[in-house]
């Protein structure tokens, strides 16, 4: 049976900052396998002295149990 899809979404008006929360989020996993990722640029508010506004949305499988790996037998 497919596994479903989780998603991490990170956003900020810096991109160093988008940066560091995707570093600090991959460093406290375990293992993750990244299927998808996607980066989008807003132009923000309508406030002309906001800057722009950074996205990334990271779509990514955690580990399979041992039961659900190809070749696993219970002995």
């Amino acid at each position: 049976m497919p596994r479903l899809l989780q998603v991490k979404i990170f956003t900020d008006s810096h991109a160093n900052v988008v940066e560091e929360q995707i570093n600090a989020w991959l460093a406290s996993q375990t293992s993750v396998s990244i299927i998808k990722t996607e980066t989008a640029i807003s132009a923000g508010d309508a406030n002309p002295t906001a800057g722009p506004w950074f996205v990334v949305t990271i779509w990514y499988e955690l580990p399979a149990p041992d039961r659900e790996r190809p070749g696993f037998r219970v002995v």
